[in-house]
């Protein structure tokens, strides 16, 4: 038990720097970005920058104008903008991930599987016949929200394998052990494959607002 606590509280502290390295460089490119288009967009001449500062058709015409003379900075805005929301998201995706990683590279899978296993016989001793599989994910997430035992990050990898294993080929009409037996397998499988977290998705994603830098800096000073 101590040797678990001891593996999880690992897990959590490299999930975490894990997201750091993703939010941290994000939000400062993000930063980076609106200001270089910021700075771009109000030395433009001409009618535009003052024309989207403007309200109604105005504005919107002088959205269009901005767009034509300095597209991309206007570009780089809008991805800068939205690198506030995106980057938290890709990050809190890729900690998971990487969490259940080193729940598999530290042999941590028994701990979840039991604990599967546990929430099924609690489900089926309330006398719940759960008929299809979104009722029975339905019932196992309400079983962990309930599990005083089981701390936040624990939680949310249960929730994300519970998120992410298919049980709609699983046959429930048959009696409840192999029912059990057959949710339980699937568990096994998708935490016996050795998913090593990606980060190209997270590199395109700060790779773009440089080149949009590059390129406003070129085409629209």
């Amino acid at each position: 038990m101590k040797t678990n606590i001891s593996l999880f509280t690992k897990i959590a502290t490299r999930s975490l720097l894990a997201w750091l390295r993703v939010v941290i460089p994000g939000l400062l490119l993000s930063v980076v970005g609106l200001i270089v288009s910021i700075n771009i967009i109000g030395s433009q001449p001409g009618p535009g920058y003052a024309g989207a500062r403007a309200v109604g058709v105005g504005a919107v015409l002088g959205v269009f104008v901005l767009f034509n003379v300095a597209f991309w900075s206007c570009l780089l805005f809008v991805i800068s903008l939205a690198g506030f929301v995106l980057f938290p998201s890709l990050a809190s995706g890729y900690t998971i991930k990487t969490a259940l990683f080193l729940v598999w590279d530290n042999k941590l899978g028994d701990f979840f599987i039991d604990k599967i296993s546990d929430y099924l016989d609690r489900v089926w001793l309330r006398g719940e016949k759960q008929i299809n599989a979104k009722e029975s994910i339905k019932a196992l997430k309400l079983e962990v929200q309930k599990d005083t035992n089981t701390n936040k990050l624990q939680k949310r990898l249960l929730n994300y394998l519970l998120k992410r294993v298919r049980l709609d080929d699983v046959d429930w009409q048959a009696p409840p052990a192999e029912i059990k037996h057959a949710i339980l397998e699937k568990f096994k499988v998708y935490i016996g494959e050795k998913l090593m977290p990606s980060k190209l998705v997270i590199r395109l994603a700060m790779i773009l607002p440089i080149v949009l830098m590059i390129l406003a800096l070129i085409y629209d000073k």
